[in-house]
Parts: structure tokens; C-alpha cells; sequence
């Protein structure tokens, strides 16, 4: 009954309705206040208040301690291999410089090298700069690697550039001044030879040189002579066989190095001053008798035979330099012929640097 009730009032409410006057709205409408357009300050405070929120969550967001941290140990990492990198390249310098005149051009290379390290990390850096990057936090973080991996970059960017610096110092623009090398101060002293004619004084040929110099101290040395004595401005040494012999003087010092030479002529081999003919019959006894004439001057064991050339046998022997050959034959006691050549031979015990010890010869009656 109730809710019979309820429905039919219901019913009549919602069927009644006020007839509409349109004049009558739009007279009330004149009453109303006005809105305004746009926003109120109220509005545009809210407005500000939420994008100033959201710029400081965004700065926060994207520079937060760990980003930095990134970016610091980052930036450390590759200026420690810089400088490392720099430094090896810097000693491989100075031990190049000891071997080569030219290591004055390679260190004005390496003191521009730290200008096009900081080029070749510029790339580098910029890239790891997360505010140009939002997105680089979140990929370190996903990925540990990242930052080696950026290293691994910074290497291969660097090392090439270090190898053609050190390669190519000359492509390099640089107002550093280059070091030119001094040249040597001219040697000072002066070296004159000068040689004396060979000398048979004492039985053998004996060649005496001297030197004119301001040095004090001069080396002596010969490709093919034989020397008895050396003293500092003076040489002697033995010319025996028919050639040329060529002595030098060399001056060494820390401030010149000057080197002369002579050349001496021999002009025929020594055979102990022998002559080749002898007349028994002479009143000279020089040429009376035959021995040969070094071997009266020389202190010097020998032993000297005469050789019949048709059969070899020996004529004559002697091992005393005051017993010369008069010509007789030791075999009959004859005098030998005259014009007929016979050979001679001595032998020493004990000959001089550089000499042989067996001299041969013929001799001949007139």
C-alpha cells in the first residue's frame, strides 16, 4: 500500500511541470554576475607551482649522487690513462733522444700532445655528459660494462692519435723553438811526417819517421811494417822486402781526431848486403874475400856454405863472420874457377821481427 502510494506521487511529480516564460530568463540572466575569461591568479599560481615541481623532480632525477659519481669516476678513469699513456710515450722519448739527433723534434710533438688528448676526450666526455643524455643512468645501471666499455673508447681514440704524433712529429703545429744541433769545433792540431832515407847502419834497413804535431800523445800503425821502436812523435821499424810501406799517426781526443800518413819506397829486397863477385887476387881484402857484409856488423848465430851448382856439393862452410871464402876449394884445395857462378847460403838461428831466416845468392871469381 505504501509503496503504491509512493510511486503515484512520484508520477505526479515528475508529470508536473511550470509553463516557460523565455522573457522572464532571459531578464534573470541580466541579474547574474558576468564570468571572467582565462585563468584567475589562483590558477595560474597552481599551474607554476606544479611545473616548478616537476622541473626540480626532473633536475633531481637526472643529476642525482650516483649519475655523479658515474660521471666523476668516469671522467678520473680517463685522464688516469691519459696521463699513463702520456707518460709511457714520454719515457720511449727521452730513450730515443740518447740514440738520435732528432729528439729535439720529437719532444716539441709530445708537448703539444696533451692539447690533442683533451681534443680526443672531448667526444668522449660530451658523450658521458648525462644531461644530454637522459637515458645514460638507467643504461649504466642496466649494464655494469658501460663505463669500461667507454674506456675501451677513450683508449682506442687516444692511442692512435699518441702513434701518429710520435710517428710524425713534423705534422704538428707548434710554436715550441727546435734545438739545432752545434756543429764540431775544426781540430786545432796539426800532423807533419817527415822520413828519413832507409838506413844499413847496423846491417839491416831501418826506416826512421817523425812527427810535428802541438799534441802530445800520437798512435802509430802500419798495414805492412815491422816496428822496432815506438816512442810518441817518433817511429823505426824494418823495411825488408822491395815495396812500398805505408805508416800512419792518428791523433785521438775527445775534441779532434786527425789522422796522417807516409809512404816509404824500398827499392829492393835485403839479402844480408851480399855482394855478387870477388877476385881472390885483389890487394883490397874487402873484395879478396866473400862474406857477405851484414853478417860482420849483426850479432847474429849463422851458418854460410858454398855450393858447387853442377853437383851441390859444398865447397865452403863457416859459421865465423871474421873467416871469409878466399876461393879455394875445400875439397881439392884448388883455387876455383874464374867466371863460374857459385851458390851461397846462409842460414840464421835467430833473424829480426818480420825477417826470414834463410838468405841465398850466387857469387862469382874474376
Amino acid at each position: 500500500m505504501k509503496d503504491q502510494f509512493e510511486k503515484n506521487i512520484k508520477s505526479l511529480v515528475e508529470d508536473f511541470s511550470y509553463d516557460y516564460d523565455p522573457k522572464a530568463w532571459e531578464a534573470l540572466s541580466k541579474q547574474l554576475p558576468q564570468a571572467k575569461s582565462g585563468f584567475s591568479w589562483l590558477g595560474k599560481l597552481a599551474v607554476f607551482t606544479v611545473l616548478s615541481a616537476a622541473s626540480v623532480a626532473l633536475y633531481f632525477n637526472f643529476s642525482s649522487p650516483e649519475t655523479k659519481e658515474v660521471n666523476t669516476n668516469n671522467e678520473k678513469t680517463i685522464q688516469k690513462q691519459a696521463q699513463t699513456q702520456q707518460i709511457s710515450n714520454q719515457n720511449q722519448v727521452q730513450n730515443n733522444k740518447q740514440a738520435s739527433n732528432k729528439s729535439n723534434t720529437t719532444t716539441v710533438a709530445l708537448a703539444s700532445t696533451q692539447y690533442l688528448l683533451q681534443d680526443a676526450l672531448t667526444p668522449l666526455n660530451s658523450s658521458v655528459n648525462t644531461n644530454s643524455q637522459p637515458g645514460l643512468v638507467e643504461t649504466l645501471d642496466s649494464n655494469p660494462n658501460g663505463l669500461s666499455e667507454a674506456n675501451q673508447v677513450a683508449q682506442q681514440r687516444i692511442a692512435p692519435l699518441l702513434q701518429t704524433t710520435i710517428a710524425n712529429p713534423s705534422n704538428l703545429q707548434t710554436n715550441q723553438p727546435i734545438v739545432e744541433e752545434t756543429q764540431a769545433q775544426p781540430c786545432l792540431h796539426k800532423i807533419a811526417l817527415s822520413a828519413d832515407p832507409i838506413s844499413y847502419e847496423t846491417g839491416v834497413p831501418v826506416v826512421h819517421i817523425t812527427a810535428e804535431s802541438s799534441a802530445q800523445q800520437i798512435d802509430w800503425t802500419s798495414s805492412n811494417g815491422h816496428f822496432i821502436q815506438q816512442k810518441s812523435k817518433s817511429i823505426e821499424f824494418y823495411a825488408w822486402n822491395k815495396q812500398t810501406y805505408k805508416v800512419s799517426a792518428k791523433l785521438s781526443q775527445e775534441d779532434c781526431n786527425l789522422s796522417e800518413s807516409i809512404q816509404i819506397q824500398q827499392d829492393q829486397t835485403y839479402n844480408l848486403l851480399a855482394v855478387n863477385a870477388f877476385n881472390p887476387q885483389s890487394r883490397d881484402e874487402r873484395n879478396a874475400r866473400f862474406m857477405p857484409y851484414a853478417l860482420t856488423i849483426r850479432d847474429v848465430q849463422f851458418q854460410l856454405i858454398i855450393i858447387d851448382p853442377d853437383n851441390g856439393s859444398v865447397l865452403y862452410k863457416t859459421s865465423d863472420a871474421q873467416n871469409a871464402w878466399d876461393g879455394i876449394d875445400q875439397r881439392n884445395g884448388q883455387l876455383i874457377p874464374a867466371q863460374k857462378a857459385y851458390i851461397w847460403k846462409v842460414v840464421l838461428e835467430n833473424p829480426l821481427p818480420g825477417e826470414k831466416n834463410t838468405y841465398t845468392g850466387t857469387i862469382v871469381r874474376i
